[in-house]
């Protein structure tokens, strides 16, 4: 697990028939205008260098491992809600080009790795896209 990554898990990933959750990872680089001389903060912020990073988890590597170099597509997720309620997200312009292999347990657990197998990806953007125009919920 990446550091920032928030994992969900998942009824369904597209037609991924072993999916189990999916990890989703928003980053950004922000620039700083400090303005003038001796001003009382900054005079302005610009966000720039986003990225969202998406893994699969699922138990069929030969399943994830497909994915790889595939077109960039949109890909749709069910996951749970409030309550237990479906929800379905769309993440636009996926493509996976990671492929890292089983999930690591820390020593202090006895060590090893677990047969969950995960692929990560990255969304393709487009001059003046914003997240919100990347994931949706539905």
């Amino acid at each position: 697990m990446a550091a920032g990554e928030r994992i969900f898990a998942v009824s369904s990933v597209g037609a991924l028939a072993a999916a189990t959750h999916v990890g989703l990872e928003a980053s950004t680089q922000v620039v700083v205008d400090p303005g003038p001389a001796g001003s009382p903060g900054p005079a302005d912020f610009l966000v720039t260098g986003m990225d969202l990073a998406v893994t699969v988890y699922g138990e069929d590597d030969v399943e994830l491992l497909l994915l790889v170099a595939a077109a960039a597509a949109d890909l749709e997720i069910g996951t749970f809600g409030a309550a237990g309620a479906a929800e379905t997200w769309t993440v636009h312009d996926v493509y996976f080009d990671e492929a890292p292999g089983e999930m690591a347990i820390p020593e202090g657990d006895e060590g090893g790795n677990v047969p969950v197998f995960s692929i990560r990806g990255h969304v393709n953007w487009t001059a003046g896209e914003t997240f919100a125009d990347k994931i949706e919920a539905a």
